[in-house]
């Protein structure tokens, strides 16, 4: 088996569709098998807002997905979280921190086949090899389960940690040229690519 990969560039609910289209794609390869096991992972994110963004993301998905059971994942358990699930949802945040959880959750990754995985902003760029951190202006490497470079929330009003305009084409440049030379992915707010047959 292999594993589906979907990466975002972020903030789902402003695709034209507010996510639907996202959804369909997400939960397609389970309809015989509902409901849907989504594990919702918040590492990218403050601890404490993990509650209140698990209940916006349960909202969300009751938009758009008929029958799905949604659990938030905990660094301590992620693995044996990942056994049972169909869905691991990778939620934006800061990708160093969620890097950083990761790094601590034990040989998580070789739990992914027959999976699908979905990553948003820095849920996506930890998916990469390759990726130009937005907030820190730096350039990162990744876990490279994707050998793709990337640029999450592509020619929008993003801000830097100093309230800084991202100059994209700056960015786009950098990328390019570090490292071995990949396929760069760009992807604006709630826009999505799907890699599918993907061997972890």
């Amino acid at each position: 088996m292999t594993t589906k990969f979907i990466l975002v560039g972020g903030y789902i609910p402003k695709a034209v569709d507010g996510g639907n289209a996202f959804c369909e794609e997400l939960v397609k390869d389970f309809h015989r098998d509902w409901p849907v096991k989504i594990l919702d992972c918040m590492f990218a994110r403050p601890k404490e807002s993990w509650d209140e963004k698990f209940t916006e993301d349960t909202i969300f998905f009751s938009k758009f997905v008929k029958d799905f059971k949604l659990e938030l994942a905990q660094p301590e358990k992620f693995i044996e979280q990942i056994q049972s699930s169909d869905v691991i949802f990778l939620r934006g945040g800061y990708s160093d921190v969620l890097l950083n959880i990761l790094h601590t959750c034990g040989d998580w990754a070789h739990g992914l086949d027959g999976k699908v995985v979905a990553g948003t902003s820095a849920g996506a760029e930890i998916l990469s090899k390759y990726s130009y951190n937005l907030d820190t202006s730096e350039l990162s490497e990744n876990l490279g389960l994707l050998p793709i470079k990337f640029i999450p929330h592509w020619q929008s009003d993003y801000k830097d940690i100093k309230n800084n305009s991202v100059d994209w084409k700056k960015v786009y440049h950098e990328l390019k040229n570090y490292k071995e030379d990949l396929e760069i992915v760009t992807l604006r707010e709630g826009e999505f690519k799907v890699y599918e047959n993907i061997t972890v």
